[in-house]
């Protein structure tokens, strides 16, 4: 459906693409992963038109296409669905649906009556619980995701990019999310899907792409690329790093003196006989639900509030 061959991209000093070549078929998830920094925003913004490359090309069912702009590439049928919703709240979910292609009565007037006949048909069709006159803003940030998503079909698109859609959604509108992705699969749409959630990418995606340093790394199923093969075609190495460091922590190195000890740790009602230990060289993490004590047990150790009990050591 859509292709890039040898797509290169330079913004002064800095190549943020060398030589991208990319594949998207119709009714497939493809999955483009990677580090911050690797290059998948700035081949987003090729893609629909918000940067034009300085070498390569692009395919649109086989034919050569140079977008000048995003309204040149919705033109084509190539959408773009961004983690910051950019439609307008105060408008409602047929207006955002519609937004500068909406039909029109004499070719002057915008018919009311149709648009919304039309929003109703697609929030009906991929069984969205929306109402085509609420406000957008009157929505949660699901419903709104998915009115961005309403408007990439309305445009027609034949390729939709959804770049980090469920960072902000709940378990559930994110299972919304997917079942909606998948109508749209079986429609023959070829979608992009970019996440830094591995486990939402192995649910969805029929190939993945990695990309490192402005450049495609290794493309592959999900078969052909488990997750320890996938993180590290990200990173530019394999786990023998984290191997090494489990063979340092099972030796005597094991029992020098933490970096930070603290025992039986007491403030109040909120922090009740915390113990916990940091080495030299590794990163604990601490976590729990709102309300746990996450956040007093850091402000005990730090000093930021008197501990009423217990002891903290720094390197002894």
């Amino acid at each position: 459906m859509l292709e890039t061959h040898g797509v290169s991209k330079t913004f002064g000093v800095v190549r943020a693409l060398r030589d991208v070549s990319l594949t998207l078929r119709a009714g497939e998830v493809h999955g483009l992963v990677g580090e911050n920094g690797a290059g998948k925003s700035t081949l987003i913004k090729v893609l629909t038109g918000f940067h034009q490359p300085d070498s390569g090309a692009l395919t649109l069912d086989g034919a050569d296409v140079a977008f000048d702009s995003p309204r040149a590439a919705q033109g084509a049928g190539v959408c773009a669905v961004y983690q910051e919703i950019n439609l307008i709240p105060e408008r409602s979910v047929a207006d955002n649906t519609f937004l500068c292609h909406e039909p029109k009565r004499f070719g002057i007037l915008i018919d009311r009556k149709r648009m919304l006949e039309r929003a109703a048909d697609i929030v009906q069709r991929y069984r969205l619980a929306v109402d085509p006159a609420a406000r957008l803003g009157s929505l949660g940030i699901g419903a709104q995701q998915m009115v961005a998503i309403a408007r990439g079909v309305s445009l027609g698109a034949r390729v939709l990019i959804l770049d980090e859609p469920t960072s902000a959604l709940s378990g559930a509108e994110v299972e919304v999310l997917f079942e909606v992705v998948d109508r749209l699969r079986a429609e023959g749409i070829a979608l992009l899907f970019v996440s830094h959630r591995l486990s939402e990418c192995y649910r969805l995606c029929d190939r993945f792409t990695v990309m490192r340093d402005g450049a495609v790394v290794r493309t592959g199923t999900p078969a052909e690329l488990p997750r320890a093969a996938l993180i590290a075609a990200m990173l530019g190495r394999d786990r023998a790093g984290e191997h090494a460091w489990a063979e340092r922590s099972g030796s005597a190195d094991a029992d020098a003196t933490p970096a930070l000890a603290v025992d039986h740790l007491q403030w109040g009602n909120r922090v009740r006989d915390v113990s916990l230990r940091v080495a030299r060289s590794e990163i604990v993490g601490l976590v729990g639900l709102l309300g746990s004590g996450r956040t007093e047990t850091f402000k005990t150790i730090f000093g930021a509030q008197k501990a009423d009990g217990g002891a903290v050591d720094i390197a002894g």
